[in-house]
C-alpha cells in the first residue's frame, strides 16, 4: 500500500467532482491525504478512509503553508504527491526536498492564458523541473508546456479532463429551439464579441432567436456595449456567473452551445455541454478541436471569424435532422473519451504503475 498525497480545492464544480473521485478511487487500494486550501459542501463525498488536511491559507503560497506542508511529508513520508493549479509551487518543492518518489504536477491551462515577466517563466521552469512526472489536459497543453517552459515531452502525460453523465437527470427539459449559449469568463481571449457579431448577423433571418452569456469578468461592459451598437441588446441575456445545476439546466435547453476562444488548454464547456447532449460549435484550436470532429460530433469555425460562425450556426438552424444528428454523436464521443467513470479508472491505472516503478 502507498501513501498518495492529493491538493486541491474540495468545491462542488466539474473540476472538485473528480479529483474527489480520483482520490475515492486511489483510496481503494492506498492511503489517501487530501491538502486543500478551500473545502465547501459538496454532493460527492470523500470516502471515510481519506484524511483531509486544510492549509492555513485558501491560496497556499506563504511560508507558514510551506511549514505546514514539511510538516505532514515528514510526518507520514508519501510515495506520491500530486499537485494542480495554486498548490504546484509548494507540492513540487517541499517533495523534491524530502526526496519523495514521484512528484507530479498537473498543468490544466496554458501560457497564453497568462501575462508572464521573463523572471516568472524561468522560475516557474525550475519549479516544473522538480517534477518527475507531468500531467496536462491535451495535446495543445503539453506541446505549450514544452516550448513554453522547456519541459520535455518524455516527462508529459496527457490525460484529458473528464465530468459526469449528466443527461439523464435532464431527460425532462425540453430544448429551446430559438435559444443559443455561451458559457464562461467574460474575458477578451474568450472571443465573446466574435459570437456577439455572428449572433448580429444570424438576427437578419432568424429575428426570433436568442443568445443567452452565462458569466462573468472584466468585458463585461464592452460586450454589453457590442450588443447595443448592433442592435440586438433586446435579444442577448447576460445572466452573470451561475451555480452549476443551473449551467446544466442552460445546456439541455439550448439548441447549440457556442465555444469561441482564442485558445483553450483543452475545452472544458465542450464536454460540459456534450454530457448534456446538447449540440457544440467551437474555434478550431488548441484544445477545442481535439475534442469536436467537425462535421460529426460538432462544428469548427475559423477562430476569430465572425462571418464563418454565422455560416455555421446557420446550418444547425435550417436543419434540426443535421443538428440532433451532431448533438447525438458528441453525446456518444463523450461517453466513450470524457466521462468520469472512464476517466477515473484510466487515471488511477496510470498512478498505479507509475508508484510502481518506484
Amino acid at each position: 500500500m502507498k501513501t498518495y498525497f492529493l491538493s486541491y480545492n474540495i468545491m462542488p464544480t466539474s473540476t472538485g467532482d473528480y479529483f474527489i473521485a480520483l482520490s475515492n478511487k486511489l483510496s481503494e487500494t492506498h492511503k489517501v491525504f487530501v491538502v486543500a486550501g478551500k473545502i465547501r459542501d459538496v454532493k460527492i463525498k470523500l470516502n471515510e478512509t481519506i484524511t483531509v488536511l486544510q492549509c492555513p491559507s485558501s491560496r497556499p503560497t506563504s511560508l507558514k503553508d510551506f511549514w505546514f506542508l514539511m510538516k505532514l511529508v515528514n510526518k507520514h513520508k508519501p510515495d506520491v504527491m500530486i499537485s494542480m493549479f495554486g498548490f504546484v509551487n509548494m507540492f513540487l518543492i517541499v517533495g523534491w526536498m524530502f526526496r519523495v518518489n514521484v512528484r507530479v504536477a498537473w498543468i490544466r491551462t496554458i501560457s497564453s492564458h497568462y501575462t508572464y515577466k521573463k523572471y516568472k517563466v524561468l522560475r516557474k521552469s525550475f519549479i516544473y523541473g522538480l517534477a518527475t512526472n507531468i500531467i496536462t489536459n491535451s495535446n495543445a497543453t503539453k506541446r505549450d508546456v514544452n516550448s513554453f517552459f522547456k519541459i520535455p515531452f518524455s516527462k508529459i502525460t496527457v490525460l484529458p479532463n473528464s465530468v459526469v453523465d449528466y443527461s439523464a437527470k435532464l431527460q425532462s427539459i425540453d430544448t429551446n429551439f430559438k435559444n443559443l449559449l455561451y458559457v464562461g469568463r467574460l474575458h477578451p481571449g474568450k472571443g465573446v464579441d466574435v459570437l456577439i457579431k455572428a449572433f448580429s448577423a444570424l438576427t437578419n433571418r432568424f429575428p426570433d432567436f436568442h443568445l443567452d452569456i452565462i458569466g462573468g469578468g472584466d468585458t463585461l461592459k464592452a460586450l454589453q456595449n457590442l450588443a447595443n451598437s448592433l442592435g440586438v441588446s433586446d435579444k442577448v441575456s447576460f445572466l452573470g456567473q451561475k451555480e452549476k445545476a443551473s449551467v446544466l439546466h442552460a445546456y439541455k435547453k439550448s439548441y447549440c452551445t457556442i465555444i469561441p476562444s482564442h485558445s483553450e488548454a483543452f475545452g472544458f464547456t465542450v464536454i460540459e455541454a456534450m454530457s448534456t447532449g446538447t449540440c457544440v460549435v467551437g474555434a478550431n484550436n488548441t484544445g477545442i478541436k481535439e475534442i469536436i470532429v467537425p462535421g460529426e460530433t460538432g462544428l469548427l469555425f475559423e477562430t476569430g471569424n465572425s462571418e464563418d460562425l454565422a455560416n455555421k450556426l446557420e446550418r444547425l438552424i435550417e436543419d434540426l435532422k443535421y443538428r440532433n444528428k451532431l448533438a447525438n454523436a458528441g453525446y456518444i464521443r463523450f461517453l466513450k473519451f470524457y466521462e468520469t467513470t472512464h476517466a477515473i479508472s484510466r487515471d488511477a491505472n496510470f498512478f498505479n504503475k507509475l508508484s510502481k516503478n518506484y
